[in-house]
């Protein structure tokens, strides 16, 4: 499997990095298609843990660098796209400075600053003196919370399923013969990682739609509980499976849950401004 997959991704991104190299504007097109394949492609990483769950941590740690790859060429398909000096090699137009770009120069050119500095120089020691003792600390930027979001959703999806997994005694059946808890925690946490993704992006590049995309994705998990109810009645009413099992699994659950939506929280009373044409 992991020689179709790299073969794959090498044949496909070497001929994208001929395009670039060669500065063909349609690159971009091929280049954003082999994105979503490499996305796709974690889809056959994912089939073959459900049907050997003993090999969790090696799918695990592949699992965990193709999204981290995916989510690294993400990052360069925005740079290529804002750089302007990528804009001038690929989409051959230049950004032309405004012409105000020396208004500071033109306003200070007759200022006299030993005025100024006389005016405001007892002002500026009370405020000194005045901040010796109070100190504010600067709220947490969006690209900031983007970094913290990543590891929230990430961390989860890596440590929940190997804590169960670890302790996998506590979630057996009666018989000692199945253990629902890994599979299903696995999915879940997939499906979280998926769709809080769209509002890591966003964060990080400090776009307007972020906050709605995060009351989205609340919304998103708790039509995920409301979908997964049915099936995980059907566990506990099938008496396969103790009481103690259903309480951790819950516990486990709404710990992963609450993480997520109290640092979402957070991000929805943030008053972070928000870029208007962000370019590197």
């Amino acid at each position: 499997m992991l020689i179709k997959l790299g073969t794959g991704q090498i044949l496909l991104y070497g001929i994208t990095f001929i395009l670039l190299s060669t500065g063909k504007k349609w690159f971009k097109i091929l280049y954003w298609i082999d994105v979503v394949i490499s996305l796709l492609l974690i889809y056959f990483p994912i089939k073959m843990l459900m049907t050997n769950l003993s090999m969790l941590l090696p799918f695990f740690v592949l699992i965990a660098c193709m999204l981290i790859k995916t989510i690294v060429l993400c990052q360069i398909g925005g740079y290529l796209k804002h750089n302007r000096w990528c804009k001038i090699y690929y989409d051959h137009t230049i950004e032309l400075d405004d012409e105000d770009d020396d208004w500071v120069e033109k306003q200070t050119k007759n200022v006299d600053y030993e005025k100024i500095k006389d005016k405001y120089e007892k002002e500026f020691e009370e405020s000194d003196q005045e901040d010796e003792y109070v100190t504010e600390k600067a709220p947490m930027t969006l690209p900031q919370l983007s970094i913290r979001l990543g590891i929230i959703i990430y961390g989860e999806l890596m440590l929940f399923p190997i804590l169960i997994q670890i302790f996998s005694n506590l979630f057996e059946s009666l018989d000692m013969q199945k253990v629902f808890a890994t599979k299903d925690i696995f999915m879940l946490c997939i499906f979280t990682a998926f769709i809080w993704t769209i509002p890591l992006f966003y964060m990080y590049y400090n776009q307007k739609a972020t906050k709605k995309i995060i009351a989205c994705c609340m919304l998103g998990e708790i039509i995920r509980i409301m979908l997964y109810l049915p099936k995980f009645m059907g566990y506990y009413q099938s008496n396969e499976y103790s009481i103690r099992v259903f309480i951790f699994f819950v516990i486990i659950d709404i710990i992963r849950v609450a993480i997520l939506f109290i640092f979402a929280i957070h991000v929805l009373k943030s008053k972070q401004e928000y870029a208007q044409n962000p370019r590197d």
